[in-house]
């Protein structure tokens, strides 16, 4: 179980946080102030820390040395400063991430996939195709429709596309199928790209390799998605002309 300490003089924070936390199967502690933080590192070491900036006596992006004088783990920055001033904070600071406010599932579960399970994960494995050459098995993980419709069009000289338009139905098709590649958008229903990538990371991590993300989120989304470990990241919009010359080069035996 993922052990995540909260560090915000917030209560009503705290409390949003913890309600998230166990919503996700996350274990939460919490601090409300200096003193209270230096108790609880005494105690077992967290996996994350999420550290709220704005905390009384000491910023919150100070206290990177203290919380690892304790316990080696990554730290994650939570403030409700304007997002280029965050930014910079975390750019002076040791601090492994940052989280805009207001904290949402898929912040929370983006920042523990790239800071706990992707750490776990260590160097991207080498990917196989499962196909024939020039028959690839792609999984296409799309809610707009009309983007689908056009990247399968693209796509169909290349192998079979298969669609599904949430993370739920993704995660199904990847415990029963196999696939040469993965085309995932971050921003679905239900459950998200980042619970998708979680999955690979945890039970395909030979997968992560063979994924193309493609997705209009926020820089601040994108600081949770290793690039190394994926094959690409598409920034929307992009060319549709990539996505052939990705899977080819995933495909190419």
């Amino acid at each position: 179980m993922v052990r995540v300490l909260i560090v915000d003089d917030n209560a009503m924070f705290r409390r949003e946080a913890t309600r998230l936390c166990d919503a996700e199967g996350y274990e939460s502690i919490t601090a409300g102030s200096f003193e209270e933080l230096h108790t609880v590192l005494g105690g077992p070491a967290p996996d994350i820390v999420l550290m709220d900036v704005d905390l009384p006596t000491i910023p919150g992006h100070r206290l990177g040395s203290l919380v690892r004088s304790r316990h080696d783990v990554p730290i994650c920055l939570v403030s409700a400063l304007p997002e280029d001033k965050l930014r910079r904070m975390f750019e002076s600071s040791d601090a492994n991430g940052w989280i805009a406010k207001p904290l949402t599932r898929d912040k929370l579960v983006g920042v523990v996939t790239r800071l706990v399970h992707g750490a776990k994960v260590g160097k991207k494995t080498p990917h196989a195709p499962v196909s024939a050459a020039g028959q690839a098995r792609i999984l296409l993980v799309e809610d707009d429709p009309i983007l689908c419709d056009r990247i399968e069009h693209i796509l169909r000289p290349q192998g079979e596309v298969v669609r599904v338009t949430d993370g739920e139905k993704a995660i199904t098709h990847l415990r029963d199928g196999k696939f040469d590649a993965i085309i995932l958008d971050l921003m679905l229903p239900r459950l998200s790209g980042f619970d998708v990538i979680r999955h690979l990371m945890m039970h395909r991590p030979e997968l992560l390799g063979a994924t193309i993300v493609m997705t209009g989120a926020q820089e601040s989304s994108l600081q949770f998605v290793d690039s190394e470990q994926l094959h690409a990241v598409l920034r929307k919009p992009f060319d549709f002309l990539e996505l052939p010359r990705l899977i080819g080069e995933l495909t190419r035996s």
